[in-house]
Protein backbone atom coordinates (compact mmCIF):
# COMPACT_ATOMS: atom_id res chain seq x y z
CA UNK A 1 0.00 0.00 0.00
CA UNK A 2 2.76 2.49 0.90
CA UNK A 3 4.56 1.59 -2.32
CA UNK A 4 1.42 2.50 -4.29
CA UNK A 5 1.25 5.85 -2.49
CA UNK A 6 4.90 6.55 -3.29
CA UNK A 7 4.42 5.51 -6.91
CA UNK A 8 1.50 7.89 -7.43
CA UNK A 9 3.33 10.71 -5.62
CA UNK A 10 6.43 10.19 -7.82
CA UNK A 11 4.34 10.12 -11.01
CA UNK A 12 2.72 13.42 -10.01
CA UNK A 13 6.01 15.04 -8.96
CA UNK A 14 7.95 14.13 -12.10
CA UNK A 15 5.15 14.66 -14.62
CA UNK A 16 5.32 17.56 -17.06
CA UNK A 17 1.62 18.23 -16.48
CA UNK A 18 0.11 19.81 -13.37
CA UNK A 19 -2.30 17.58 -11.49
CA UNK A 20 -4.84 18.55 -8.86
CA UNK A 21 -5.28 16.89 -5.50
CA UNK A 22 -8.52 15.39 -6.88
CA UNK A 23 -6.76 13.76 -9.83
CA UNK A 24 -4.01 12.44 -7.58
CA UNK A 25 -6.49 11.15 -5.02
CA UNK A 26 -8.73 9.49 -7.62
CA UNK A 27 -5.71 7.71 -9.08
CA UNK A 28 -4.51 6.47 -5.70
CA UNK A 29 -8.03 5.48 -4.60
CA UNK A 30 -8.57 3.52 -7.80
CA UNK A 31 -5.23 1.70 -7.57
CA UNK A 32 -5.80 0.76 -3.93
CA UNK A 33 -9.34 -0.44 -4.64
CA UNK A 34 -8.09 -2.67 -7.47
CA UNK A 35 -5.88 -4.32 -4.83
CA UNK A 36 -8.98 -4.69 -2.61
CA UNK A 37 -7.66 -2.20 -0.05
CA UNK A 38 -10.74 -0.46 1.44
CA UNK A 39 -9.47 3.10 1.05
CA UNK A 40 -11.92 6.02 1.05
CA UNK A 41 -11.83 9.06 -1.19
CA UNK A 42 -12.50 12.17 0.88
CA UNK A 43 -13.47 15.59 -0.38
CA UNK A 44 -13.55 18.58 1.93
CA UNK A 45 -14.25 22.29 1.68
CA UNK A 46 -13.35 25.48 3.51
CA UNK A 47 -13.78 29.21 3.18
CA UNK A 48 -10.52 31.13 3.49
CA UNK A 49 -10.43 34.93 3.13
CA UNK A 50 -13.84 34.97 1.45
CA UNK A 51 -12.62 32.35 -1.05
CA UNK A 52 -14.20 28.90 -1.32
CA UNK A 53 -11.62 26.10 -1.53
CA UNK A 54 -11.94 22.34 -1.96
CA UNK A 55 -9.44 19.56 -1.32
CA UNK A 56 -9.34 15.79 -1.91
CA UNK A 57 -7.35 13.05 -0.20
CA UNK A 58 -7.43 9.29 0.39
CA UNK A 59 -7.93 7.76 3.82
CA UNK A 60 -7.51 4.29 5.21
CA UNK A 61 -8.83 3.65 8.72
CA UNK A 62 -9.05 7.41 9.31
CA UNK A 63 -5.44 8.13 8.27
CA UNK A 64 -4.65 10.32 5.25
CA UNK A 65 -2.42 8.39 2.88
CA UNK A 66 -1.45 10.94 0.25
CA UNK A 67 -1.44 14.20 2.19
CA UNK A 68 0.27 15.49 5.29
CA UNK A 69 -2.07 14.93 8.23
CA UNK A 70 -2.28 18.62 9.10
CA UNK A 71 -3.27 19.72 5.57
CA UNK A 72 -6.61 17.98 5.24
CA UNK A 73 -7.65 18.81 8.82
CA UNK A 74 -8.31 22.39 7.70
CA UNK A 75 -11.14 21.17 5.45
CA UNK A 76 -14.62 20.05 6.44
CA UNK A 77 -14.97 16.64 4.79
CA UNK A 78 -18.28 15.46 3.44
CA UNK A 79 -19.57 12.80 5.81
CA UNK A 80 -20.75 10.25 3.30
CA UNK A 81 -18.29 7.99 1.51
CA UNK A 82 -18.52 7.95 -2.24
CA UNK A 83 -20.50 4.97 -3.50
CA UNK A 84 -18.72 1.84 -4.61
CA UNK A 85 -18.02 1.65 -8.33
CA UNK A 86 -20.36 -0.65 -10.28
CA UNK A 87 -19.41 -4.32 -10.29
CA UNK A 88 -16.75 -5.10 -12.84
CA UNK A 89 -15.48 -1.50 -13.00
CA UNK A 90 -12.35 -2.08 -10.92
Amino acid sequence: MRATCRMVRAAIRYSLAQYTCLEESLTLWYLLRTREIPACLRIGVRKENEKFEAHAWVELHGEALNQPEELHRHYAAFDQDLPEPPAGQL
